[in-house]
């Protein structure tokens, strides 16, 4: 019996982290904060959601065919070894299955409940992290970091048509700076992993001057942040938020410049996690406290 609820248990907890619950977060609180600027008031209850859960389900099966497709990679790395498919707790028929029926739900959930358009967009997400990105680029070219940067783009743009039917300028911001947080985020993991990448042959990082990236996408990051308040007509509340949460950036960006050490970039990537996270909370708060 005990046994039985141990097998349970593993294997509720494997498709759980097929799912990738701490990557779907960031594209819930994205287009989240995207339908709460995109109108005066607060969004329908039933809008926001099933906006959010519809988006979750297509995210999900973006994580899971992207855990199909680079199951043979993730064997080679100690970071991803020991995930459910490379560790052989989920078959890989099962996980494409699973992939699959969260994709069929997810676009289900977002064309009844909120229109075709959010449905598409979504969708387009999913296929450019498995086409372009995952089978395409990933293997081939460091540049995939800038081009992968669009999937994460989309949430805003998703969430700001499901409560206005169009789009304008102010969810084009938001994803651009999603874009630009991507790069930072992704190739300072690529140089504190750079031994497990180097051991599953894959170019993550440009050969040369790869902290100057990360400074310069960083600062461009920093300006749309604030550039943000004035087209959004955002509070004290928020620029006092943004204010902070640059300041700890730019330190820490300092830091891998001057010092260029393990420690700092983890540092970093491990705090641009916390950054975009808190940031896009700070536009949820501000518009609440607005509203």
């Amino acid at each position: 019996m005990l046994q039985a609820r141990l097998n349970h248990y593993f294997v509720i907890t494997s498709y759980i982290n097929l799912a990738k619950p701490r990557a779907i977060l960031p594209h819930i609180i994205t287009s989240t904060a995207a339908m709460f600027l995109a109108i005066p008031g607060l969004p329908q209850i039933n809008t926001l959601v099933f906006t959010i859960i519809g988006g979750s389900f297509v995210a999900i099966a973006a994580n899971t065919f992207n855990s199909y497709l680079d199951r043979d990679i993730d064997a080679l790395m100690k970071r991803t070894s020991r995930r459910p498919l490379p560790s052989g707790f989920i078959k890989p028929e099962n996980a494409l299955f699973f992939g699959i029926s969260a994709g069929i739900l997810g676009a289900a959930i977002l064309s009844i409940f909120i229109g075709w358009v959010p449905t598409m967009l979504a969708l387009l997400a999913l296929l450019y992290y498995i086409l372009p990105y995952t089978l395409l680029l990933k293997r081939r070219t460091y540049w995939s970091a800038v081009i992968g940067s669009g999937i994460g783009a989309l949430p805003p743009l998703i969430g700001w048509w499901a409560v206005t039917d169009k789009i304008e300028f102010t969810p084009f911001l938001l994803s651009a700076i999603i874009m630009l947080w991507t790069l930072p985020h992704f190739w300072t993991l690529a140089i504190f992993r750079r031994d497990d990448y180097q051991r599953a042959g894959l170019k993550m990082l440009p050969e040369k001057g790869a902290e100057m990236w990360i400074f310069a996408s960083s600062l461009l990051l920093i300006f749309l942040t604030f550039l943000l308040a004035t087209v959004a007509h955002l509070t004290l509340l928020y620029l006092i938020f943004a204010s902070i949460l640059n300041a700890v950036l730019l330190s820490l960006l300092l830091g891998i410049l001057l010092r260029k050490t393990q420690v700092a970039t983890q540092c970093l990537y491990r705090y641009s996690i916390a950054y975009i996270t808190l940031l896009f909370i700070a536009i949820i708060a501000d518009r609440l406290i607005q509203i």
